[in-house]
């Protein structure tokens, strides 16, 4: 190792340890305050609603105490009068005060009088929870608070709901009232927002401080024979390193070439044989001599991908009738041989479309379409190509069995990999979407040169 290259690392992996040590402790404690400081308000906020609920409930108790204490444990004319004075109670915009027996039945709702009558002793709410009994028993223990989901009146939304609940034992009856604490949670999300924002501008001050300490550091240390020294490495480097990538691009295009012409022609062949035999099985000898035709016709295919490969490399069908006409052409050979229905619409855009952009998503499609036959149990596809802007967006999606996307990705297969690469190789992207039972779509997203013109629109279906 030369003596500059060390004496860099001598300087640097010291202030690099502990910069990271401090960096690490300030957002930990950070972090750790900012938990405490949300848990606080948080509590805050819920003791605050609470209390205001209690004074509610209890000014309600009392505006029919002088009722309740006079009149017997089967004084129907009191409850009938009690009842009347809580559903005119009201306060603010959805604040209302309920009355259940202990067997669950609803006695007084003024907002939902449909309920009145109504056993809800098993209600649940979308959580499960089993709120009616949870507020009854709340109430029976001296009173207390029960969080639940229900329907707010003024936003037509299912939304938290924090209830207050008393108990009458001469009657039997609960009385309760709630707020809703929707927006609790949003001044919750505003307190974690801001403190997520002082975290990251601690982080990005660590970075920013040790970023410029580690550039003086660099600029002092290469001072002397900075220049010469790194034309010459970064000549040597970059030399190097064409000419590795150089050798394994070319073992990475002749494994993808073999893999996805050579092959697919070869498994329609076999798929063509193994329809021909069943042909042959049922005595239907006009399709068993058209699927030996085109087993034929494929293995012929396969034999002049072979030749084509070891001169170019490249699909001929692109250069004989364009991208668009390829892809409609294998698209049709796809859907008869298949039978699957095929859902196109293919709009190129670019008269300067390079041909290994060409190549890649006419391998894209052959691999897609291997895939589903072989494995998707779909009975329709779909496939879009289009440009948006300065990107080319090509789509393929099925309606099967769907997969693991990750376990294809780290299985023995090429296939999905092979995909990838084509793309990262020009700058785009490869995004697979699947899961089991909901089908599988692959978008690819491929930059575009500037100055592109849209051309021609090819937009049918093709069905087997």
């Amino acid at each position: 190792m030369p003596l500059k290259v060390k004496l860099i690392l001598l300087t640097l992996l010291p202030l690099l340890l502990i910069s990271a040590a401090i960096s690490w402790i300030a957002i930990h404690q950070a972090t750790s305050l900012g938990q405490k400081e949300i848990a606080t308000f948080r509590a805050s906020l819920i003791a605050s609603k609470e209390q205001a609920l209690k004074d509610t409930v209890d000014l309600a108790l009392d505006s029919i105490n002088h009722i309740y204490q006079n009149a017997a444990a089967n004084d129907e004319k009191a409850k009938e009068e009690v009842k009347r004075i809580l559903n005119d109670l009201r306060y603010g915009n959805d604040g209302y005060f309920f009355v259940y027996h202990e067997d669950g039945t609803n006695l007084a709702h003024p907002v939902l009088p449909e309920l009145v009558g109504k056993n809800l002793f098993h209600l649940q709410d979308n959580n499960g929870d089993f709120l009616i009994q949870a507020l009854i028993e709340t109430a029976k223990s001296g009173g207390g608070f029960h969080q639940y989901l229900w329907h707010k009146p003024s936003s037509d939304l299912i939304v938290t709901k924090l209830s207050y609940a008393a108990w009458l034992p001469k009657w039997r009856w609960m009385i309760g009232t709630g707020l809703y604490i929707e927006d609790v949670a949003r001044q919750m999300a505003k307190v974690e927002q801001g403190v997520q924002s002082n975290i990251r501008t601690t982080f990005i001050s660590v970075i920013v401080l040790v970023a410029i300490t580690t550039l003086l550091i660099l600029a002092s240390t290469l001072a002397i024979n900075l220049h010469e020294h790194r034309l010459a490495d970064s000549r040597l480097k970059e030399l190097a390193h064409k000419t590795v990538m150089f050798q394994e691009e070319e073992k990475k295009h002749v494994a993808r070439e073999l893999h996805d012409g050579v092959n697919q022609l070869l498994v329609s062949c076999k798929c063509h044989l193994e329809l021909l035999q069943d042909k042959m099985a049922k005595s239907d000898i006009e399709q068993a001599i058209r699927h030996r035709s085109l087993s034929e016709s494929s293995l012929l295919q396969a034999i002049a991908e072979l030749r084509r490969i070891s001169h170019s490399l490249r699909p001929s069908s692109l250069d004989d009738i364009g991208l668009i006409a390829a892809l409609d052409n294998l698209l049709s050979d796809f859907a008869a041989s298949t039978g699957i229905s095929v859902n196109q619409s293919l709009a190129l855009g670019t008269a300067s479309l390079s041909t290994d952009m060409m190549t890649t998503l006419y391998r894209v499609a052959q691999e897609s379409l291997v895939n589903i036959s072989k494995h998707a149990q779909s009975d329709t596809i779909d496939i879009e190509l289009s440009v948006i802007q300065e990107n080319l967006q090509f789509m393929i999606r099925d309606h099967g069995t769907g997969f693991s996307v990750q376990q294809a990705m780290n299985g023995k297969g090429i296939g999905l990999r092979n995909m990838r690469e084509r793309l990262e190789f020009l700058g785009g992207e490869l995004d697979i979407s699947s899961e089991p039972g909901q089908g599988t779509e692959i978008l690819v997203n491929l930059p575009l040169k500037q100055g592109l013109d849209i051309y021609g629109k090819n937009s049918s279906t093709v069905s087997g």
